[in-house]
């Protein structure tokens, strides 16, 4: 029963019972124009003969109006009947049997078709112009059992009646409407059929896509789903699941990658810690030994905490937990501000900063967050910078983009192109960085990515010849 349901409720099967009612309305459709049109049709060609068969009978007895003028017949060589029967015959023997005549002169009827037999056609007409033909419809069971209708047009002497029942018709469109009672069922079969068929066919790439993403796991995210090749929709979907994968691989590298560094970075505080506290706690030490130790304890908590801190800071910024309050600012004068209060990080290798502004502009930035940003690029610079150099701060409108660049240019050892991708993820540090025993744990420039993502900006790193340049990319309001 669970497996009945799950087929009524697929995809394959929904779409089946779709293209059979779309078909199956589709023959509808047609049926009904097909009978409409042929209703029509029929209708229109009966009234014409009956509109031709009264018009010529009509034309024919006001020609001969004077051979009917004595009022016995003893006097005519033929009676009124037979006069009247040799001057329609063409028309009227089209089908004796089935067309009812009556023709009558100055209120007396003076011809019968023999299909009429002992009946008359009793009709009451609107008033007409001569020598116009009208269309009416009665019943008279005596003569059928299905609507009659009448051609009826008049001249100065005589009415001329020709009609016709409208079984022909009826009988027609019966046939019709049978032959679609037998069509529809075997049609809407053909369509499920072949509906089931192509939908079969069609979505058999659906579960080839299903049973080989099943098999994709952490162990094998290098494999790729087929079809990619193709440019319908299971192609496009087949790329979008392959892309899929494909920042999952990263983000699980990314995870593996971080979670190696993290443990590196705390592990080696931890073990300079635990070996302090064991070497002192081995034998009795001075005051001023013991000193020592926990000084060098201290430096290492100091760093544990450090690394603590911005770890959870970027994990609040990804998260989006911490809410920046945006300001229109002048960007010279933020620079002016942050560079100030960033002079005393290169007095001990006399580092000297120097701003060159391009165009004023104001720039939406949370004051606080954007302060932290722009510090962390001017300490990563201080570190790496040579004795007595300049750190250069030069700004550069963009109209065009409606940007403004701001570099912050530092002379040293270029950093290698190679790894200039990698600087801003976590714990990523340079192998030179880490071979001069520089103080840092690599999650500076991350912190700096974190910040400038929030503010819809750009981060990049650049080198050249003893020089490296960080640019930071603001939206201009």
């Amino acid at each position: 029963m669970r497996r009945l349901k799950e087929f009524l409720l697929s995809t394959r099967f929904m779409s089946t019972l779709w293209y059979s009612l779309l078909f199956l309305l589709l023959e509808v459709f047609i049926g009904i124009t097909v009978y409409y049109y042929l209703y029509q049709r029929l209708n229109e060609q009966l009234n014409a003969s009956l509109i031709k068969q009264a018009s010529s009978i009509l034309l024919f007895l006001g020609k001969n109006d004077d051979k009917f003028e004595k009022p016995h017949t003893n006097t005519m060589k033929q009676a009124p009947e037979e006069l009247i029967w040799s001057m329609i015959y063409e028309e009227a023997a089209i089908n004796l049997r089935n067309v009812f005549i009556q023709v009558v002169y100055k209120d007396s009827i003076i011809f019968k078709s023999n299909s009429l037999k002992q009946e008359e056609i009793h009709l009451q007409m609107g008033e007409t112009a001569q020598s116009t033909i009208q269309l009416s419809e009665f019943y008279d069971f005596h003569l059928s059992t299905h609507k009659i209708r009448v051609a009826y047009g008049e001249s100065a002497n005589f009415r001329v009646y020709v009609a016709f029942p409208v079984f022909l018709i009826s009988e027609t469109l019966r046939y019709l409407k049978n032959i679609f009672y037998i069509v529809f069922p075997i049609f809407f079969l053909i369509a499920f059929i072949g509906g089931a068929l192509i939908s079969s066919k069609a979505l058999s790439r659906i579960d080839s896509i299903i049973s080989k993403t099943d098999e994709i796991t952490v162990k094998n995210l290098d494999e790729k789903i087929s079809g990619e090749e193709y440019s319908d929709e299971y192609g496009r979907l087949v790329k979008k699941i392959n892309s899929m994968i494909e920042r999952i691989k990263n983000s699980y590298n990314y995870l593996n990658q971080f979670s190696i560094s993290a443990s590196h970075e705390l592990k080696t505080p931890l073990t300079i810690l635990r070996g302090e506290i064991e070497v002192a706690l081995m034998s009795p030490k001075t005051p001023a030994e013991y000193k020592a130790v926990l000084e060098s304890n201290y430096e290492e908590t100091l760093r544990l905490i450090n690394i603590v801190d911005n770890l959870f800071y970027i994990s609040r910024l990804d998260r989006a937990l911490i809410q920046f309050k945006m300001n229109e600012m002048s960007l010279n004068s933020f620079i002016e501000a942050v560079i100030s209060s960033v002079d005393i990080l290169g007095r001990d290798k006399n580092i000297e900063f120097s701003f060159f502004p391009d165009r004023d502009v104001k720039v939406l930035i949370d004051d606080g967050q954007m302060r932290q940003a722009l510090f962390k690029l001017y300490d990563n610079a201080v570190k790496y910078s040579q004795v007595g150099s300049t750190i250069k701060t030069l700004t550069k409108y963009m109209p065009a983009e409606r940007k403004v660049e701001i570099s912050v240019v530092s002379y040293g050892n270029a950093i290698a192109s190679s790894y200039l991708p990698k600087l801003f993820e976590p714990f990523y540090r340079t192998p030179e960085a880490r071979d001069s025993n520089t103080p840092g744990v690599g999650l500076g420039l991350s912190v700096v990515k974190s910040i400038l993502d929030q503010h819809h900006g750009e981060v990049k790193a650049e080198s050249g010849e003893g020089m490296n340049i960080f640019k930071v990319i603001l939206n201009v309001v």
